[in-house]
């Protein structure tokens, strides 16, 4: 959209050429011209006086405010510019719902003034009645800095208007502000509007000792410290006594009532500055006092239309200066009584038909008469004095047609002295006027009739090549289209007008509505800028309008105006004196070598409400003297980001008042991912005892903040002088400096950085918060093979920064990799089958393997070794186990044959370490053959009742004899029975492994054993086999080892952080332990069950499952819901996350 607070820099606004047409102007103008038919839709909307007396103000249902109510009173807290606390009293008066509103009473209460502010809410509309309200508003505040003076001003304006207001007065009433530099008594952002009403509104800026009653802003349309679009202001009725100017108003339009204003002491241009001015009835009253200089008393950047209404000016004392009635390069008059004071001046001004314009007295006119037409229009309220003259008549300079009430007509010519270099218009006494019949045919360009237009002229009379109708433009043309440059009446005569719109778009001829989608474009003109265009505006009305394009690129969805070199600074400077909230773009390194003329800032001394990206660009060699030495704004109320600057040498600025910074003065923003290095900035003390220098303070990135900086770093930073320095800047309370750094000689808290720490990486990792993915902003070379970096880079050809372990015990910085758990640096030695490895750290990290292996016999399956791995109870969890492999050989050859029989030799080398061990698969025995069973002979009878002592289990025989002999029965053997074809007995269950102890499941997940005195020990989940792959993970209740059966109940620290592929997870029945950030960053796990009832809070630890997937629903027993709940939510369960049961 196109920007609209165009209200800065009043030097350069006055260097503009003004061209004023008008129709027909006098001491008092016409005020009805027939053919202005665009202004009739004023007249048609407006009520009549009395049908506006017959209306009542709107109270019904109205809520009233008496100022007077003491419990209306509270407290408000707010810092100055110097960082100092104030507390006072106030009113707030917040009207936030459409209705009627009363406000009435004193703010005066127990002899106290009470600071009063009235704000209307944002897309509110609100009727407001002031019936005898006195608001007199006193405190203000030292806010801000410009260079040689503080800037006080109230702590807010007496009303507010972000939505719309329509303003009432039941009875006198009076507003009046603390009488500060910028802020008014009323600002509005939204709609305000004055409806008619007999009493009166008085709006005063206070005079105190420091404003001895100049006229400040009464009415401001935009809103220091806050991007706004400017509001607009429309008077329909009422009375308002103004002391005071009317700024930076988007529309301003009178159709009636009646504004008395008085400006005293003046220090501004204009009594009232907008984008469109419109005048079509009502009462403007101005009185001048101590003006200062050539001014300007309506002045417009687009437009001024004036079709009614009465002007008037007085003058307070005896010399007057001169003022110019209207400033705009496109100011119509068709209407309306203007009756100009001594030094009321028309300044450039053309008539309808682009005659010039001026100002001149006439004499030879009858005494005491009034004048009807001029040129042909009527025209009333104007009378000749008593000597026949009309003092101050606005008429073309060219021969005029002027006719008196009794239908005496006069003609008076143009005659211009040479010598005395005046103009003066000479009546022509000696010959009866000629008059002409004048029909002027008004086409579209492309020769389709719009209309007529009837006229009479004088003999002689000019018209120029421009004509205006009061809404369009046209150029005279013959009856071959030729274009006439002038025409000079001398009979009755007919004109064909052909529309126009002289648009220019780069030079060449443009007829489109909108501007192009490609590129911003600027209007400027005789050195002054007129408007900023956006892709899709629409073109502005008017003739001679000249778009030149803007070097700009769309970002991120937002347009921004490109630098890249000196000519452009010159551009964007330009540019910023009208919309200070346009984008800039860096778009190549800036060198200030290269500068032929000062810039004192890229963006000018103007306060900026943008967004300055440097896009990762260098602005080096900044050499300045006795001048400030901020590189990019004295004043960020917007953003400043991704810029460098780099080899400075400055002089601070000699001011009263000034905090400095190399990339800002005051920051009232955000200031993010910038850096300035290598500077040496010579300083000035402050001067305690007086006003003057009482600020004077440096800070090697921003002088003062009030905002927020984020992600930056200083380095290299010299300061020389007596001055108050801060090697970041100034933090003021309420701001907000994070996540940046400054060199030191040696570290200090958070923030300040040795050398060494910004060359080792440090501080690169720091900035990018550990992200290393390719999106961080900083980058340093300091391990590769590249040239390497002092401080970090925002370079992405320079190294990615790693920080993680080097070793058991250390982190550090490093181009390559590094990881996020310890690492063992183990030195191994061997002994037999047992490896043992020390870490080369800390000597109690230790880890012994066991390599073991035994003989089988053939059976067609693969008999493997098996290392068994003991960790010492100081081994720091690591991300996996020590890797070691067994390489088998048979005769002194690799092999993967573990099946066939034969002499099988296993090892696992580590280093120049190696354990060995030898085993056989042997062949199965070829089985004996049974003996032949002989037939046993009849046994005896035996006696029925065993001998005592006997053994029953072996009955011996009554009468035993040599052939048939009983043999005893032999008892059980404790030794196990060897069955067919086996060659020993199979071996005895395996005991478990001993506490800490680590082990792996044939599935590769590997666990610590943590108790052992049960009946089942338990072991502790460390990894994952599938931390990697698996989308779903189950945590097992038990699990086998080596023939020993391990029941599941802990899972470690960190088990399975950052796996990004895990989605779901079952959390066994058996578990009574979860280690801190188990989980952490599973940004997809999207389901967790938990299936144990054994949990409590102390036994899960921190982040357990912080920052898993934002939607995971977290299923728990039922009986259990409530209290997991509690610590679910402690150990990052929340937001939009769930927790539910079966």
């Amino acid at each position: 959209m196109r920007r609209q607070n165009y209200f800065s820099n009043r030097k350069i606004r006055r260097r503009a050429k003004k061209v004023i047409s008008i129709v027909a102007l006098a001491a008092t103008l016409v005020t009805s011209i027939p053919f202005a038919t665009y202004t009739d839709a004023y007249a048609k909307g407006q009520t009549t006086l009395e049908e506006m007396k017959a209306l009542s103000i709107p109270t019904e249902n109205a809520i009233t405010y008496n100022l007077a109510d003491a419990s209306l009173i509270t407290n408000k807290t707010f810092m100055d510019y110097y960082g100092e606390k104030m507390t006072v009293k106030v009113i707030e008066i917040n009207i936030t719902k459409d209705g009627n509103y009363v406000i009435k009473g004193s703010n005066e209460i127990n002899g106290e003034l009470i600071d009063t502010h009235i704000t209307v809410a944002e897309g509110v509309e609100a009727n407001i009645t002031f019936d005898g309200a006195t608001i007199k508003n006193q405190t203000k505040y030292a806010v801000c800095s410009q260079r040689t003076s503080i800037i006080y001003n109230p702590i807010f304006p007496v009303i507010d208007i972000f939505g719309n207001a329509n303003i009432y007065v039941e009875s006198d009433s009076e507003l009046m502000s603390a009488g500060a530099e910028e802020n008014p008594v009323i600002r509005v952002t939204g709609k305000m509007t004055v409806k008619d009403s007999e009493a009166v509104l008085k709006l005063t800026p206070r005079a105190d000792e420091k404003n001895p009653g100049e006229g400040k802003m009464v009415i401001c349309g935009n809103m220091t410290g806050a991007i706004q679009p400017a509001g607009s202001l429309t008077v329909e009725g009422g009375n308002l006594d103004v002391t005071g100017y009317i700024k930076s108003i988007d529309k301003f339009t009178m159709t009636g009532g009646k504004i008395a204003s008085t400006c005293r002491y003046a220090d501004a241009s204009t009594v009232v500055l907008a984008n469109d001015i419109t005048i079509a009835g009502g009462i403007w009253d101005q009185n001048f006092d101590a003006w200062h200089g050539k001014q300007s008393l309506f002045e417009a950047y687009r437009n001024i239309q004036v079709s009614g209404g009465n002007i008037q000016i007085r003058w307070l004392q005896t010399i007057p200066w001169d003022v110019v009635a209207f400033s705009s390069p496109s100011t119509h008059i068709i209407g309306g009584n203007l009756k100009p004071g001594d030094g009321f001046v028309l300044e450039d001004t053309l008539d309808a038909y682009g005659n010039e314009t001026r100002l001149f007295d006439l004499t030879g006119l009858p005494k005491n008469a009034d004048v009807a037409e001029v040129n042909g229009y009527p025209v009333e309220g104007i009378q000749t004095t008593s000597d026949g003259e009309w003092k101050n008549a606005a008429l073309p300079c060219c021969s005029n047609l002027i006719k008196m009430k009794n239908g005496t007509l006069y003609k008076f010519d143009y005659k211009y002295d040479s010598e005395n270099q005046k103009g003066t218009m000479v009546a022509d006494t000696e010959n009866s006027p000629v008059v002409h019949d004048v029909t002027l045919k008004l086409t579209e360009e492309d020769g389709t009739p719009i209309g007529k237009k009837e006229i009479q002229a004088v003999d002689g009379f000019t018209m120029k090549s421009e004509y205006y109708d009061g809404k369009n433009y046209y150029t005279y043309v013959d009856d071959t289209g030729k274009q006439l440059s002038e025409i000079r009446i001398e009979s009755s005569s007919e004109f064909t007008l052909k529309k126009s719109s002289t648009v220019t778009l780069d030079g060449k001829p443009f007829a489109g509505e909108m501007v192009p989608s490609d590129s911003m474009y600027m209007w400027e003109k005789d050195d002054y800028f007129y408007g900023i265009f956006y892709p899709g505006d629409p073109i502005p009305s008017g003739n001679n309008i000249v778009l030149e394009r803007v070097p700009s690129v769309q970002k991120n969805g937002e347009w921004y105006v490109k630098l890249q070199s000196e000519k452009d600074v010159i551009q964007i400077q330009n540019m910023m004196q009208i919309d200070n909230t346009i984008n800039v773009l860096l778009d190549a390194d800036f060198d200030y070598n290269k500068v032929d003329t000062y810039a004192p800032g890229l963006l000018g001394w103007t306060k900026y409400y943008g967004v300055f990206d440097g896009n990762n660009h260098t602005i080096s060699n900044v050499r300045r003297s006795d001048t400030g030495y901020e590189v990019i704004t004295p004043q960020n109320f917007g953003t400043i980001k991704n810029v460098h600057v780099k080899n400075i040498s400055d002089k601070c600025y000699d001011g009263k008042h000034t905090r400095q910074g190399i990339v800002c003065g005051d920051n009232y923003g955000i200031v993010e991912n910038c850096s300035v290095e290598s500077a040496v900035i010579e300083t000035m003390a402050q001067k305690e005892n007086s006003n003057y220098g009482k600020v004077m303070e440096y800070g090697a990135l921003v002088g003062g903040n009030f905002g927020t900086i984020r992600g930056c770093f200083a380095s290299d930073i010299t300061f020389d002088g007596a001055g108050v320095t801060w090697p970041l800047a100034h933090e003021l309370p309420y701001s907000t400096i994070e996540n940046t750094y400054y060199e030191a000689e040696v570290e200090s808290g958070e923030i300040a950085k040795t050398a060494e720490q910004f060359a080792s990486g440090e501080v690169c990792s720091l900035l990018n918060k550990g992200v290393t993915d390719g999106s961080q902003i900083w980058y340093q070379n300091i391990d590769n093979d590249a040239e390497q970096d002092v401080a970090p880079v925002a370079d992405t050809s320079h190294g990615t920064v790693y920080y993680g372990y080097q070793g058991c015990k250390t982190m550090g910085y490093s181009n390559t990799k590094l990881p996020d758990t310890p690492r063992h640096k183990l030195n191994y030695t061997a002994e037999g089958n047992v490896l043992t490895g020390v870490c080369t750290d800390v000597s109690l990290h230790t880890v012994t393997m066991t390599l073991t292996a035994e003989d089988a016999t053939y059976d067609g399956k693969e008999h493997k070794a098996v290392l068994n791995k003991t960790y010492s109870d100081t081994w720091k969890e690591a991300d996996t186990d020590v890797d070691a492999k067994i390489i088998y050989t048979r005769d002194g050859k690799p092999t993967t044959d573990l099946t066939s029989t034969g002499t099988i030799k296993a090892s696992v080398t580590m280093g120049d370490a190696a354990a060995e061990v030898m085993y056989m698969i042997k062949a199965v025995p070829t089985p004996t053959a049974a003996p032949a069973v002989s037939s046993a002979p009849t046994p005896a009878a035996t006696p029925s009742v065993t001998p005592a002592g006997t053994n029953p289990g072996s009955t011996p025989s009554a009468n035993p004899s040599e052939g048939n002999k009983s043999t005893a029965t032999q008892a059980p053997s404790d030794k196990p029975v060897i069955a067919p074809g086996e060659t020993k007995a199979p071996a005895a269950a395996k005991a478990p492994e001993t506490t800490g102890t680590k082990i792996a499941s044939k599935k590769g997940d590997t666990y610590k054993v943590t108790d052992t005195s049960g009946k089942i020990p338990e072991v502790e989940l460390t990894k994952s086999a599938a931390k990697k792959k698996a989308k779903t993970v189950v945590i097992p209740k038990t699990v086998k080892v080596d023939g020993v059966n391990y029941k599941v109940t802990a899972i470690a620290e960190k088990a399975f952080a950052g796996n990004k592929k895990l989605k779901t997870v079952v959390i066994g029945a058996d578990i009574k332990k979860i280690g801190a950030k188990a989980f952490y960053k599973c940004v997809n796990l999207k389901k967790v069950t938990i299936q144990t009832t054994k949990l409590k809070a102390k036994s899960v630890g921190a982040k357990a499952f912080a920052k898993i997937h934002k939607k995971a629903v977290v299923k728990v027993p039922k009986e259990k819901k409530k209290a997991y709940k509690k610590w679910l939510k402690k150990r990052g369960i929340g937001g939009k996350q769930k927790i539910v049961t079966d």
